[in-house]
């Protein structure tokens, strides 16, 4: 897995392009933001193709016509897919380049906070389908991932929080260290310290390559990477990707998961407190009624990390330490999305 930061971005993309035998793949707020340098990068030529932003373009529509314009474009086996954009347009694109042809190279170059730590780094490409998220897809590693981290400028509030739920969840599973640093410098991250930044960006690609380079398929220890996601996931499906971006479901389906971990007595009072200290005033906790608990559940029985008709679960056991669970109770998963976690 190969990927580095670069300081202007536009002209090392230059090298990645293969004369006419690659497109690039962008949604329409990239595009409106940089369509200047898109434009002088390209030089004219039609390689480009513009999704709407958000969630809900990662679809078999947008796959199709992504697979059009390869096909018009006369992509071959040689060519490449750059994609330029959050983790809609890497796991979008990217797994376009794995299934075109039996797979093409592309370039991650992610444009979000939480892309940059997280979706560009890995090799997870893949679709939503029928409300439930990621359910198609396939493991197809980028040819390099570049981090620009003057990208981050331009993100609004909100999406800085998307990408801190993914940057707090690497703390909580590995490294406590790196969770109590990630909680004194949360004001310099919204700020946009950029010292701060690239390093909180650097420590959290290391720990995700950490486990990825140990276990590419995500068959073991690749797996505690999920904690918060088994909710985080379900709370995204119910309100049809549009409430809740990916790191503010991430960080809700933590506080929910880390009820579980507390109720089981695998964590302790006042690590649970720590965590939810850290975690809450992030994202506003949902109020969900028992018939809406249920739909949520239904959702997570359909997660596709489970095994064994069983919902998986990662789950903290200790200060920067998470395990598997296959044997969360139905009732205890109720109990903990119920609770009110500031009063527990």
């Amino acid at each position: 897995m190969v990927w580095k930061q670069v300081d202007n971005i536009w002209e090392e993309l230059y090298q990645y392009l293969i004369d006419d035998n690659f497109i690039l793949v962008t949604d329409k707020n990239v595009y409106n933001i940089y369509k200047e340098e898109l434009e002088n990068l390209l030089k004219g030529r039609e390689e480009i193709y513009i999704i709407p932003s958000g969630e809900a373009s990662k679809n078999l529509e947008e796959l199709s016509n992504i697979y059009s314009l390869l096909i018009q474009r006369n992509i071959d086996r040689k060519g490449r897919i750059l994609c330029l954009g959050g983790g809609v347009v890497g796991d979008l694109a990217g797994f376009a380049a794995a299934t075109y042809k039996r797979g093409i190279e592309y370039v991650q170059i992610p444009t979000t906070l939480l892309s940059q730590v997280d979706s560009s780094i890995g090799g997870k490409t893949g679709i939503d389908f029928s409300g439930h998220k990621n359910i198609i897809g396939s493991f197809h590693f980028p040819l390099i991932t570049l981090i620009c981290t003057s990208f981050i400028h331009t993100l609004p509030e909100k999406e800085i929080t998307c990408g801190l739920g993914e940057i707090i969840k690497y703390g909580l599973i590995q490294d406590y260290n790196f969770f109590k640093y990630i909680e004194r410098n949360m004001n310099k991250v919204y700020s946009r310290d950029m010292k701060v930044l690239s390093f909180i960006i650097e420590k959290s690609i290391k720990i995700k390559l950490s486990m990825v380079e140990k276990d590419k398929l995500d068959a073991a220890i690749r797996q505690n990477l999920n904690f918060g996601h088994t909710v985080g996931h379900s709370i995204e499906s119910f309100f049809g990707y549009t409430k809740y971006n990916h790191g503010e479901a991430v960080i809700l389906g933590m506080m929910y998961e880390s009820n579980i971990a507390y109720k089981r007595n695998l964590i302790d009072k006042e690590y649970y407190n720590e965590i939810i200290k850290v975690l809450s005033p992030l994202v506003e906790q949902i109020i969900f009624s028992n018939d809406e608990i249920n739909i949520l559940l239904e959702y997570m029985k359909n997660d596709k990390k489970n095994k064994y008709g069983k919902i998986s679960f990662i789950l903290p056991v200790g200060r920067g330490k998470v395990n598997i669970f296959y044997d969360v109770e139905e009732e205890l998963i109720i109990k903990a999305i119920l609770n009110d976690y500031k009063k527990e």
